[in-house]
């Protein structure tokens, strides 16, 4: 599972943020709160847990109940050092003019995703154009 950077870097900001006020213990948070708080949807929210518990940034607990969890920020001195991987990870160029192996790596992922996208697009062009036929069919039909 991936995340976009953006949705990445706002739950270490608020689990950063929840930490520090918790002095940097575990706390038990209800998920509502951090769907909230981060203003993403529920599907998002169970996603960039996973990812986050998978990164091994936060350590989650079952809370006092299904809506609650017991969380653990874990990622207290590698948030800066992580933070500086990922901007040199991006998109970028060697100072030779060579693409670096992982910007050739997102180029092919891209590349396969905007595919995927134009054959969903030709398969819907083709569903609507036999719906528009059928259509036709269903007026002659109506009309004599």
């Amino acid at each position: 599972m991936k995340l976009k950077d953006k949705t990445y870097n706002k739950f270490l900001e608020f689990f950063e943020k929840v930490s520090k006020k918790h002095e940097e213990d575990q706390f038990e948070i209800a998920y509502s709160e951090i769907q909230r708080e981060t203003g993403v949807a529920s599907i998002t929210l169970k996603k960039a847990l996973k990812v986050l518990e998978d990164d091994k940034v936060i350590e989650i607990n079952q809370g006092r109940n299904t809506r609650y969890g017991k969380i653990r920020y874990l990622n207290k001195l590698n948030s800066n050092s992580k933070d500086l991987a990922n901007r040199t990870r991006t998109l970028a160029l060697v100072d030779d003019g060579t693409v670096n192996p992982g910007t050739l790596h997102q180029i092919k992922n891209m590349s396969s995703l905007v595919e995927q996208l134009r054959q969903r697009v030709r398969t819907q062009e083709m569903t609507i154009s036999v719906i528009l036929d059928r259509l036709a069919d269903l007026e002659d039909r109506v009309h004599r």
